[in-house]
């Protein structure tokens, strides 16, 4: 039976359904901001402006927001329940959870410059 069929009688988790596609969603954000950090620090050391001072000061913040991302990486996989702890179970908990992604999504964003900054744009060392 494909995923998409549904026959008379056959039920379907919807809770189960959002909880998947909330985790889909953040792993396509994890995704994005992994390649786009590693994009960054690649930029910065092939550029050769890791090694003014600006470019250090970038080079630092991107690595703090990679290891941001590694502890996004570690919560969904709590979710997921694909960790070494078992996923948390209770509603509150898991909203938890999904509080400390979005604070540390947002903060890596902030180290990595998300917000209009180029890695490109440094000058050159």
């Amino acid at each position: 039976m494909k995923r998409n069929d549904t026959s008379p009688g056959t039920v379907v988790d919807l809770q189960g359904a959002r909880r998947e596609r909330r985790l889909d969603l953040y792993r396509a954000r994890l995704s994005d901001r992994l390649a786009a950090n590693r994009l960054a620090l690649e930029t910065l050391y092939q550029g050769g402006t890791l090694f003014s001072p600006e470019g250090t000061r970038t080079g630092r913040a991107l690595l703090k927001a990679r290891q941001m991302l590694q502890r996004v990486n570690t919560l969904v996989e709590l979710l997921a329940g694909e960790g070494v702890t078992p996923p948390p179970r209770i509603p509150e908990r898991v909203e938890e959870v999904y509080a400390e992604l979005d604070t540390l999504l947002a903060r890596s964003d902030a180290l990595s410059g998300r917000d209009g900054a180029s890695v490109a744009r440094l000058p050159r060392g």
